[in-house]
């Protein structure tokens, strides 16, 4: 594997970016995005950043060039948020590698327990495989996707390894399946055993999910909980009402047994509904100290939010956004205010590689295109400040065994480790 140093200077600018008022609908671009088709401004839709890669000698391992890394030259952007951030200090310059070139939209990330990095293709809907920083040539699964132009939320969204992986070898993927003419039919979770590198004995743990029918509003995130709990997130597939009705899956937070199951002791008797109110959320990360369920979630034009998430809760998508105070809902801990960020994969940092306090956040934004780190109070349930690393994330991010940090945008992987 060619690893390119990509050294990565942060420079000061303003940040102005945003999808209008399109309501994170198409633009005029029918390139798939995992909250709206990109608008001028985003990491798809023009170049904003750029990098400097540095010579090496080191043979390629793949045969195509290696994309241009994009840099992140902004600070932090003035947005409201729950507990005003102090000024942020200067962002030293990083250093940063390209793990791997040329993947295909990597939307989700996984390590296995071996080092092993497990990844999601989104439009073609195969799960491969870096082994010893070499990609494997054939995938670990492949599924049928919905892959229609414009349709730029469906796909193969969500991925986990279960945390027992090390004796029962399962991974869980979440996708949205077509129909005979290509079109949206439904989402569903299921389970491969993993078998030398491939995946067998696909399970269905959850059908017929609900889907939209035309580009967005899918979610398809799904975690692990310390309770040993499979969660997922499905957004409001387009119908915002859905959101607040308890009869409907969409616009909410599940949780289930590993077997697809409803546990005893969720909120809702007999229900996998785990928590209401949810627009589209494209980020979940549980965290290391408390064990409190984080999610992200896009607004319709501004107004991203970061949750923490109750059994039962209300977070009031369509009737409140942002800070609302209004005593039925649920607040934010954080929200971009009328700047749409489009927060995407998140993780807590549990490494001690990076200049990054341990248990913080690091999310990604599509829109924006950045890699940000969120500056967690001590007691971790609201945060001091947002900075931009100064790296460049549109899609996944999660913490290797080796400590190191590993993200994605639509065509690379990078591993940032000290």
């Amino acid at each position: 594997m060619r690893h390119r140093l990509i050294v990565l200077a942060l420079a000061v600018t303003v940040l102005v970016v945003a999808c209008g008022g399109n309501d994170n609908q198409p633009c005029a671009t029918t390139t798939p995005c995992p909250a709206c088709t990109p608008c001028a401004g985003s990491p798809a839709g023009s170049a904003t950043r750029a990098a400097t890669v540095a010579p090496t000698t080191t043979p390629p391992a793949t045969p195509a060039a290696t994309p241009a890394a994009t840099v992140a030259t902004t600070t932090p952007a003035a947005t409201p948020t729950a507990t005003p951030p102090p000024a942020p200090s200067p962002t030293p310059t990083l250093t940063a590698e390209v793990f791997l070139a040329n993947a295909d939209f990597p939307v989700a990330l996984a390590f296995a327990p071996d080092g092993r990095l497990f990844y999601n293709e989104l439009r073609a809907g195969r799960v491969r495989i870096v082994k010893d920083g070499q990609l494997q040539n054939e995938p670990f699964a492949s599924v049928k996707v919905v892959n229609l132009s414009g349709y730029s939320e469906h796909g193969l969204l969500g991925l986990a390894l279960d945390p027992n992986f090390a004796s029962n070898h399962y991974v869980y993927i979440f996708y949205s399946e077509p129909d005979n003419d290509g079109a949206p039919l439904r989402q569903r979770l299921v389970r491969f055993t993993d078998v030398n590198g491939v995946g067998q004995d696909m399970t269905v743990i959850l059908d017929d999910l609900p889907i939209g029918k035309s580009c967005c509003h899918n979610g398809g995130r799904i975690a692990f909980g310390p309770d040993g709990k499979l969660y997922v997130s499905i957004g409001d597939t387009g119908d915002q009402s859905l959101s607040q009705d308890p009869e409907s899956l969409a616009g909410k937070i599940l949780r289930v047994n590993p077997d697809g199951s409803t546990p005893d002791d969720n909120p809702f008797p007999g229900s996998a509904v785990y928590a209401l109110g949810i627009r589209n959320s494209f980020g979940l990360a549980f965290h290391p100290e408390t064990g409190a369920l984080f999610i992200d979630e896009t607004g319709p034009a501004g107004f991203d939010e970061l949750n923490i998430i109750q059994p039962g809760g209300n977070y009031g998508w369509p009737e409140a956004q942002g800070i609302a105070g209004l005593s039925q809902y649920i607040d934010p801990i954080w929200t971009s205010g009328p700047v749409s960020v489009t927060p995407t994969g998140m993780t807590f940092y549990t490494g001690d590689l990076l200049p990054i306090p341990r248990n913080d956040l690091l999310r990604c934004t599509y829109t924006a295109g950045k890699l940000e780190h969120v500056k967690m109070a001590p007691s971790f349930d609201r945060i001091d400040a947002v900075e931009d690393t100064g790296l460049s994330c549109s899609l996944d991010v999660k913490v290797g065994p080796d400590g190191a940090l590993y993200f994605s945008t639509t065509d690379t992987i990078y591993r940032w480790g000290g």
